[in-house]
């Protein structure tokens, strides 16, 4: 009788599990709202797998596989993503959002072309898609094409003239393209729009600091930092606006907060350290910038300021050897050709000295000091028409620089062209009334056309002058007045 009891007892629960197993299985659309629920709560493994449990079951349905790509982003599978998203848009070819995601996918993975492929389809199914005109600027800024990125971002704006983060990356599009005063007026619409927007604050602060408006720049900053402590981009720039307005010991202050929050940006070091050089602090100078070429060994501007503290301490083989590894990462750096050059003639090479001038003015023709050096090289090396072309450029240049006009006039001298030499040495009379060489270089002049009595006038002058204290041009042998002495006696 018991075992009867048993053996019916065994059968009711069999029955009752399968009947509440029965009971208990849910529906795809089921399952899809527990996804969702579990999506909304940060749950996104558990959200994958009841998506792909109502995918089994209900494998033509787009929405689910659409949904299940957003919680593969989620999770950081963008692969996983892409397919789910191109499933759902095989499904359903005019799911713009699934065009506008995939898109993203790919952006995320550095694929500019084919995100920007994919937010164009989507802008064809709907020309007032807003988001994705946003995007897919992000896309043609990442690919480095500026002019595309900033027409997208504007028509966003035309579309949702209420987004503040369309605002702040038009903005930040111009003030890459040197837009500086129209990139600060989208970043006051951003903050209008957004007032605790940290980027936007960090954006202005940077356009304010290109603009020179140290003090301005330095309040954006510090909003920033105040709404984000732990940003340390705000602290290295806010240092670099200190450093401009020379208060080193406030940039040092914020380049070190920086590397505390960010200790492998091999810039802040680098920054540091040329702060540490302006303060005299060679030490702590060469200890940063060395430090900054350990965690990048391709920062060329850690390689210059590195060998410009070597030049400075007259370590001349040194210096040529980071600004050559400078020259070598940054072949359009004209300043490093030039800085090498001194250490050339420090080390009376003047050959190599004129081959990095020469290099220096082709890819910077308007650097006044380059002009100079490499013209009275040119000169001294019997090249007057080089040195001619050379000054008369930088005498362009510098129109109301009296040693402009004098080097040119000595130059033209020099090439036999006496009466243009005589009229620049003029203007650099005019300019300088007390300029004692230019009388003594203009006297010469008159000699050779034998006009002995405006000859004679300008050593006079030239000789009633106190010799100049500041040296204009130290490559320059000045004027041998024994000569002039001479001449006047004679007479």
């Amino acid at each position: 009788m018991s075992s009867k009891k048993c053996v019916a007892s065994a059968l009711i629960m069999i029955l009752t599990i399968a009947v509440h197993a029965t009971a208990a299985s849910p529906t795809s659309e089921e399952l899809g709202e527990n996804a969702k629920r579990a999506h909304s709560v940060g749950e996104y493994k558990r959200a994958v797998d009841l998506f792909s449990r109502a995918i089994r079951m209900e494998p033509d349905n787009a929405d689910l596989y659409f949904r299940r790509a957003l919680a593969f982003e989620r999770l950081g599978a963008n692969k996983e993503a892409i397919d789910d998203y191109s499933r759902a848009l095989k499904l359903n070819p005019r799911m713009e959002t699934a065009l506008n995601n995939r898109g993203s996918a790919y952006y995320r993975e550095g694929n500019f072309d084919k995100a920007i492929e994919n937010y164009a389809r989507a802008i064809e199914l709907n020309p007032n898609y807003s988001l994705a005109y946003y995007n897919r600027g992000n896309a043609y800024y990442g690919k480095g094409d500026l002019q595309k990125a900033i027409e997208d971002f504007s028509r966003a704006i035309e579309i949702d003239p209420r987004d503040p983060d369309a605002y702040n990356n038009r903005g930040w599009a111009l003030l890459q393209s040197n837009n500086l005063e129209a990139s600060v007026r989208d970043f006051d619409e951003a903050l209008k729009l957004k007032p605790g927007h940290a980027l936007a604050h960090y954006n202005r602060g940077t356009a304010r600091l290109k603009l020179g408006d140290t003090q301005n720049s330095v309040k954006d900053l510090s909003r920033a930092i105040e709404l984000d402590p732990q940003y340390a981009l705000a602290y290295f720039q806010r240092g670099n606006a200190f450093f401009r307005k020379e208060d080193f010991d406030k940039a040092i202050e914020d380049y070190s907060s920086a590397v505390k929050l960010n200790p492998t940006f091999a810039d802040i070091y680098n920054n540091r350290g040329w702060a540490f050089f302006k303060k005299g602090n060679n030490v702590l100078a060469m200890r940063d910038i060395s430090k900054a070429l350990t965690l990048n060994p391709e920062l060329a501007r850690a390689y210059v300021n590195r060998g410009y503290i070597h030049k400075s301490v007259n370590e001349c083989p040194k210096a040529i050897a980071d600004f050559t590894r400078a020259s070598e990462l940054e072949r359009e750096t004209a300043s490093v050709y030039t800085y090498r050059a001194t250490c050339y003639l420090a080390l009376n090479q003047v050959e190599k000295a004129v081959r990095d001038l020469e290099t220096a003015v082709k890819l910077d023709p308007d650097d006044t000091e380059t002009l100079l050096v490499l013209g009275t090289l040119k000169e001294n090396a019997g090249d007057y028409d080089a040195a001619v072309n050379l000054f008369a450029r930088l005498a362009s240049l510098r129109p109301d620089d009296p040693v402009s006009h004098f080097n040119l006039g000595a130059a033209l001298g020099k090439k036999g062209l006496i009466g243009d030499a005589i009229s620049e040495l003029t203007r650099s009379i005019e300019l300088n009334p007390n300029y004692r060489e230019a009388y003594l270089k203009r006297g010469i002049a008159f000699e050779f056309q034998g006009d002995a009595a405006r000859a004679k006038a300008d050593f006079g002058q030239a000789l009633a002058l106190p010799e100049d204290k500041q040296v204009f041009n130290s490559l320059r042998e000045p004027v041998n007045t024994a000569h002039v002495k001479e001449n006047l006696t004679a007479r």
